[in-house]
C-alpha cells in the first residue's frame, strides 16, 4: 500500500532537478499554439469564437491544416503532431519508457525533415532536450510561414468584403 511518505518522497524525487526537456518542450508546445490560434482567428470572419470554442491543441492542428492553402500535406504536421504527443506524456504520465518511444520518433521524423540538423551537436545540452528544442525550432517556422499565409489570405478578404452598413 503507498503511504503518505512513499507519496512524498516520489514528489520530491520528480522536482528535485529542473528538466530542461519539459521546460522546452511545454513552453514550444504553448508558442506554437499560440501562433495557430492567431492564424485560426485571421482565417475567420468572426474570431471572438475561437477562443470561446475551447478547441484543444490536436483539433486546432487540424483546423489550420484546413486552412493552408498549399501545405495541407507537408510532412511538418507529422512532427508537430508527435511533439504534441510527447508534450501530452510529459503532461500525464511519469513513464520514462514511453517517453523515450515518443522521443525516438520525433527523432525519425526530425531526421527526415533536416537530414543536416544534428542534434547531437548542441553543446551542453542534452540529446533529448536539443532534439525537441531544433524539432519546435522548425515547427514554430513553418507555423509561422502558416501565418503568413493566412494574414495574405485576410487580406484579400477584407479589399473584397462589402463595408458594414450603418
Amino acid at each position: 500500500m503507498t503511504t503518505r511518505s512513499d507519496i512524498e518522497k516520489r514528489f520530491v524525487e520528480q522536482i528535485r532537478c529542473v528538466d530542461d526537456l519539459a521546460q522546452i518542450v511545454l513552453k514550444g508546445h504553448l508558442v506554437m499554439e499560440e501562433v495557430m490560434t492567431e492564424a485560426l482567428g485571421r482565417f475567420v470572419l468572426n474570431p471572438e469564437f475561437i477562443e470561446s470554442a475551447r478547441l484543444q491543441f490536436h483539433q486546432k492542428v487540424k483546423l489550420c491544416r484546413a486552412a493552408s492553402a498549399n501545405e495541407k500535406d507537408n510532412s511538418m504536421w507529422a512532427l508537430i503532431d508527435a511533439l504534441n504527443s510527447l508534450r501530452n506524456q510529459l503532461s500525464h504520465s511519469l513513464d520514462a519508457e514511453k517517453k523515450q518511444k515518443k522521443l525516438q520518433t520525433i527523432r525519425e521524423l526530425y531526421d527526415r525533415e533536416f537530414p543536416d540538423g544534428n542534434p547531437d551537436e548542441i553543446e551542453d545540452m542534452n540529446p533529448d532536450s536539443a532534439l525537441c528544442m531544433l524539432a519546435l525550432s522548425g515547427c514554430l517556422g513553418f507555423v509561422s510561414s502558416l501565418l503568413a499565409e493566412i494574414k495574405t489570405f485576410e487580406e484579400m478578404v477584407n479589399l473584397h468584403r462589402p463595408p458594414p452598413r450603418a
